[in-house]
């Protein structure tokens, strides 16, 4: 592959990537808009009951209210069960999952960052490997395709974020427990 190709190749998927994570928060606003505007829905809902009982208690028959107040609050549950399909549409775009703790984490985290609940294994589904027949000769590089691979690694040897002790996984500025293994981080 010539020197040009790769960097056709490589900003062809930095676009491609970007127009996809563009496309995701669109959705992602998208469904937030739509849980905002459902929980003022709720939000609605509470005020004709709190009336209602309101109402309800100056007639001095709370008893009468609940003609009133039991369709509101079907309808409170019904709300609360979209919202609750919206967010799970939310932690599917992003690839997330809830911890018993009650924050988000990666799906594919084995144990929780925040408390250390160790999540199941994930079932690992095999993709059948596509051989190419073609095999690149790698002795024919030029030095300029040298020179960028070198540039390459020293940038990734740059990194500072904080790691493992037990089993070396990056970890999040956050992290009490290490995503990998479960150990403590302090």
């Amino acid at each position: 592959m010539s020197f040009f190709k790769k960097i056709t190749d490589s900003v062809s998927k930095g676009v491609s990537t970007a127009t996809e994570k563009a496309q995701q928060t669109v959705e992602i606003t998208k469904l937030n808009a739509q849980i905002s505007g459902k929980r003022k829905d709720i939000d609605k809902l509470f005020a004709i009951i709190g009336e209602s009982v309101y109402e309800g208690y100056e007639a001095q028959d709370l008893s009468s209210t609940q003609a009133k107040v039991l369709p509101k609050c079907e309808e409170i549950t019904a709300i609360r069960a979209e919202i609750a399909l919206l967010d799970e549409r939310i932690k599917a775009i992003r690839n997330e999952k809830d911890c018993v703790c009650g924050k988000r984490v990666a799906e594919d985290t084995r144990f929780c960052s925040s408390c250390g609940h160790r999540f199941p294994d994930p079932i690992v589904v095999e993709k059948p490997i596509q051989v190419d027949p073609y095999v690149p000769d790698d002795t024919a590089l030029d030095s300029s395709e040298a020179i960028f691979d070198e540039g390459q690694e020293e940038k990734s040897h740059v990194d500072q974020r904080q790691i493992c002790k037990s089993c070396g996984t990056p970890l999040y500025a956050d992290s009490h427990y290490c995503p990998a293994c479960g150990q403590p981080t302090r």
